[in-house]
């Protein structure tokens, strides 16, 4: 991918209009314009100035290929949150690179019997929720959905307060929050 193309990607990505980026790099618009379509080539100040403002570095926007640790979490290479929830183990699915974030993907174990009620609440935020095995209990302020292996679920305007194990196997939930919590 192209200088061009990447920029005009992260910054719709961020939902920033042409005027937006080029006000914060310093830039006019028309030229912002010229760059994602290939016609100009900014100066390294004008380059390092649209990764500053993208929450980027250099490479992410000039590199032919990224590191592969910018595109890929291998399983032994998750990072565990620390939790004071019994029976509970938190894997960030953190991808490397610095780069805003609009969503942050976790694998929740939960053995037989545990609750989480850690982080659900922080700030205002959408979740969604796979269960990949197992059985989880979603507690909402006014009721509980059970999901078994294989169901999602998608919270816009209730926040749930805990998940709980209730079967008498471990249960692994794929959970995505955006923004981010963690």
């Amino acid at each position: 991918m192209d200088l061009g193309s990447r920029l005009k990607k992260m910054r719709l990505n961020q939902l920033l209009s042409v005027r937006d980026l080029a006000a914060k790099v310093g830039v006019s618009p028309s030229f912002i314009y010229q760059l994602e379509r290939g016609q100009v080539a900014p100066s390294f100040s004008t380059l390092k100035a649209m990764a500053t403002a993208l929450g980027t570095n250099l490479s992410v926007l000039t590199a032919d290929d990224l590191p592969e640790d910018w595109l890929v979490v291998r399983r032994d290479r998750r990072k565990r949150l620390v939790v004071s929830s019994p029976g509970v183990t938190v894997e960030l699915l953190t991808f490397l690179g610095s780069r805003d974030k609009r969503m942050q993907p976790v694998i929740l174990t939960l053995e037989p019997g545990a609750v989480y009620d850690e982080n659900l609440n922080l700030h205002d935020h959408e979740d969604f929720f796979l269960v990949l095995e197992g059985r989880v209990e979603v507690v909402l302020a006014r009721r509980r959905l059970e999901l078994l292996a294989g169901d999602a679920a998608y919270f816009l305007f209730e926040r749930p307060s805990a998940l709980k194990n209730r079967g008498d196997s471990q249960a692994r939930v794929l959970w995505t929050m955006s923004p981010p919590t963690f």
